[in-house]
């Protein structure tokens, strides 16, 4: 394989990444507003006891983790804190 055609390869193989990494980032934020929705819309009480149970999950997924999978978890932690604390301010902002 000549170089133009390895570097041609290797646009190709960038150009599908981005396009997935486009992909799932139109999903995570679709999932996100969902989410953010759904929080928002709960009577207090209720929305506190989903975010607790989700931290428990949080704590009890790294516990069990290895390094790679704590690293994830992280991020999504970071990801689900975000949601909460716009639910909960959006939330009271409505109320």
């Amino acid at each position: 394989m000549s170089n133009q055609e390895q570097l041609e390869a290797l646009m190709a193989r960038i150009e599908a990444l981005e396009q997935r990494e486009k992909q799932l980032t139109y999903a995570s934020n679709a999932y996100q507003a969902i989410l953010t929705t759904l929080l928002g819309n709960l009577d207090k009480n209720t929305r506190d006891k989903v975010i607790h149970m989700v931290d428990q999950a949080h704590d009890i997924a790294y516990a069990r983790a290895n390094l790679e999978q704590k690293s994830n978890i992280l991020g999504a932690d970071d990801i689900t804190q975000r949601i909460f604390l716009f639910a909960q301010g959006r939330a009271a902002q409505s109320r």
